[in-house]
C-alpha cells in the first residue's frame, strides 16, 4: 500500500480472506516484502526516507525487529531460506546483509574488493546454501556473493536484470531486453534464453503483445511453468519446453478515462495515458483484439453509428478518427492545445462529430467534408460530458463548473432550455451527471467531481453512475429529489472514470484511473427477479475483471 500509516495484508489465496493486517510502522507506503522459507516470518521495506526494513511474525501480527535501511531507494528485500534470521537488501547503489540482533537488526554492506564500486541492484534471491547470494544489476551483470564478498560477475542481460528466481536446481532471470534466461545452479552457464515476441506466443493465448521483448519486470514460478511480468501490464507463462501463454493484460501507467462501447458488437475501445488505443472482445473470451501506439495519451473515445470508424480524443488538442477494424488513421486534427475530454458523433450517418477541450469550448466538425463548421462558446471551465438529441441537432454539455449548457448544432449557437423541457426531448445517449432528471444521483456532501460518470440504459429506465470513491451504482431514472436510492457495487480500487452500457444493455462496462482496469458487469433485466427497492447492496451486477 501507498498513504498514510500503510499496512500489510496477508490473504489466504483460497478464501480470498485476510488472516492479518501488520501497520504502525511504515508511515508513507511498502516497495518491498518476503516471506521466510517456513512462512512463519514477513520482511518489508517502506517507502519513508529511511527505507526502514521490519522483520515480522506476522501471524500474531508483532514486530521482531525493525532497522534503517538505507536513504536511497531499496527494491528488494529477501529472507535467507536456510536461516530465517538473516536477510539483505538490494536497491540504489545499495547491497546489505542483515542478521536479527534482539529486536534490532545489523547490517554489513557487500564487499566488493577490487572488483570496482557497488552497482545499482535491482533484484536478489539466495543460492543453494546458506551463505550464497545473487544479485541483478543495473548493468545486465549478475553478481555472485559468498557471505557478504563478492566472488564474481557474468553478463546476464542486456540492459538492467529487472528479476530472478531459484528454481530447484538453477536460476531464472528476465531483463529490461525481453530475454527470460534459464541457468545452471552456479550461473556459469546459461541453459536456455526464452525471448518474449509475438511470434512465440502459443494458439491458447487471449490477446496481443503490444510490442516484442517487452521489458520483463517481474518472474515467479508456479506449477513447473515461469510466469513473467512486463512492463507493458502483460502475465505470460511461459513453458520449459517454449511455447508462451498470455493469460492476461492491460493498460499500464497514468489512468485510464477513455471507454466506448460499439453499437451493434459486444465489443468495446479503451484509450488511457499509456498512449495506447485498445479494443477488448466483451464475450466470454474477453480478449484484446486490437492495440496500436499513439503519439500522446488519451482521454476520450467514440465508435460512429455505424460502428466503422472510432475517434479518438489526445492530452494534446489533437484528435484523430481511426478505422475501427485496423485502427489505422483517417484522419487527424489539432485545433486545441489543451486535453481533449469528450467526443461525440451525431446519431444517423453520423454527420458530425462534437470534439470538447478542457479549454471550454466544443468543436463541431463535418465528417464527411472534414472541415470545422462550429464553436460551441459559454462554457466557464472544461468540458466533463456531453451528448447529442436524436435529431442530431441539439448538444447537452456538462462543465466542471456544474454547469448544464445546450448549443444548437451544427453551428454551435447556445440556447436556454428550461428544465422540463430537458426531460421531453429524445436523447441520443445519456451521459450527463447535471439536471433534475439526475439530481438524486449526488451524495449528500458532494464537491463537483463526487461523480464522474454516468450511463442511461436504451430503455431509459436504470441509470449507471461511476464516482470518487471507486463504487459503481445503479440508480431508477429519472433520478429526481435529493439522494436517491441505489445498488452499490465495488470493484475498483480508485476512482472510476467512465462507465458505458454495451449496445442490448446485458453488460455494463467501467474503467478505473490509478488502477488502469476494465471491469464487466453483468445485468440481470427486471423480469428475471423480484424488483426490490434500490436502496441495500444485493447484486444485479456481477464483476469480473478484465485486464490491469
Amino acid at each position: 500500500q501507498v498513504g498514510r500509516d500503510s499496512s500489510i495484508h496477508i490473504w489466504d489465496t483460497e478464501t480470498i480472506k485476510p488472516l492479518s493486517v501488520l501497520k504502525g510502522y511504515h508511515q508513507y507506503g511498502v516497495c518491498a516484502v518476503d516471506f521466510s522459507a517456513d512462512g512463519k516470518r514477513l520482511a518489508s521495506v517502506g517507502i519513508d526516507d529511511n527505507h526502514t526494513v521490519v522483520l515480522w511474525d506476522w501471524k500474531k501480527g508483532e514486530k521482531l525487529s525493525a532497522v534503517r535501511g538505507s536513504k536511497d531507494k531499496i527494491f528488494v528485500v529477501k529472507i535467507n531460506p536456510y536461516m530465517p534470521d538473516k536477510l539483505i537488501t538490494v536497491g540504489i547503489k545499495h547491497m546489505k546483509f542483515w542478521r536479527r540482533a534482539g529486536g534490532g537488526l545489523i547490517g554489513r554492506k557487500g564487499c566488493i574488493g577490487t572488483l570496482g564500486r557497488t552497482d545499482t541492484m535491482m533484484c536478489a534471491v539466495y543460492g543453494w546454501t546458506e551463505e550464497m547470494a545473487f544479485s541483478g544489476t543495473s548493468t545486465g551483470d549478475v553478481c555472485i556473493w559468498r557471505d557478504v564478498f563478492l566472488l564474481k560477475t557474468v553478463k546476464a542481460h542486456d540492459g538492467p536484470v529487472f528479476s530472478m528466481h531459484a528454481l530447484e536446481k538453477g536460476f531464472v532471470t528476465g531483463g529490461k531486453d525481453g530475454v527470460v534466461a534459464l541457468w545452471d545452479d552456479t550461473f556459469e552457464r546459461c541453459l536456455k534464453t526464452y525471448a518474449i515476441k509475438r511470434a512465440a506466443l502459443a494458439p491458447g493465448s487471449k490477446g496481443l503483445l503490444l510490442e516484442d521483448n517487452p521489458s520483463i519486470r517481474a518472474i515467479s514460478l508456479g506449477h513447473g511453468h515461469i510466469l513473467v511480468g512486463t512492463k507493458n501490464g502483460e502475465i505470460l507463462e511461459v513453458d520449459k519446453s517454449g511455447p508462451i501463454t498470455l493469460l492476461v493484460q492491460g493498460h499500464m501507467e497514468g489512468e485510464v478515462w477513455g471507454l466506448a462501447t460499439h453499437p451493434h458488437l459486444p465489443i468495446c475501445a479503451t484509450v488511457s495515458d499509456d498512449k495506447t488505443l485498445r479494443i477488448w472482445d466483451l464475450s466470454p473470451s474477453h480478449c484484446m483484439l486490437a492495440v496500436r501506439k499513439l503519439k500522446k495519451g488519451g482521454r476520450c473515445c467514440c465508435f460512429s453509428p455505424d460502428g466503422k470508424a472510432l475517434a479518438v480524443g489526445l492530452n494534446d488538442g489533437s484528435f484523430l478518427i481511426v478505422n475501427a477494424d485496423t485502427l489505422e488513421d483517417l484522419v487527424s486534427f489539432q485545433h486545441r492545445k489543451d486535453v481533449i475530454s469528450e467526443i461525440r458523433f451525431s446519431p444517423g450517418a453520423g454527420k458530425y462529430l462534437a470534439v470538447a477541450s478542457c479549454d471550454n469550448f466544443v468543436d463541431i466538425y463535418n465528417v464527411m467534408s472534414s472541415k470545422r463548421v462550429g464553436i460551441c462558446k459559454g462554457a466557464s471551465s472544461y468540458i466533463t460530458h456531453m451528448d447529442w438529441d436524436i435529431r442530431g441537432k441539439l448538444l447537452q454539455v456538462n462543465t466542471g463548473a456544474k454547469e448544464q449548457l445546450f448549443f444548437e448544432a451544427p453551428r454551435g449557437k447556445k440556447q436556454t432550455i428550461p428544465s422540463l423541457e430537458v426531460e421531453k426531448i429524445g436523447w441520443a445517449s445519456w451521459t450527463s451527471v447535471l439536471g433534475s432528471c439526475c439530481e438524486g444521483i449526488w451524495p449528500i456532501i458532494g464537491e463537483v467531481t463526487d461523480v464522474t460518470a454516468s450511463c442511461l440504459t436504451s430503455d431509459s429506465k436504470v441509470l449507471a453512475t461511476g464516482d470518487d470513491f471507486g463504487f459503481v451504482k445503479l440508480f431508477r431514472y429519472p433520478a429526481k429529489g435529493k439522494f436517491g436510492k441505489f445498488k452499490r457495487y465495488v470493484a475498483h480500487s480508485t476512482h472510476v472514470t467512465n462507465v458505458r452500457w454495451t449496445y442490448d444493455d446485458s453488460l455494463l462496462v467501467t474503467v478505473g484511473g490509478a488502477d488502469t482496469s476494465l471491469m464487466l458487469w453483468t445485468y440481470e433485466m427486471e423480469g428475471h427477479r423480484d424488483s426490490r427497492q434500490c436502496d441495500s447492496e444485493e447484486s444485479d451486477l456481477d464483476s469480473e475483471e478484465d485486464g490491469g
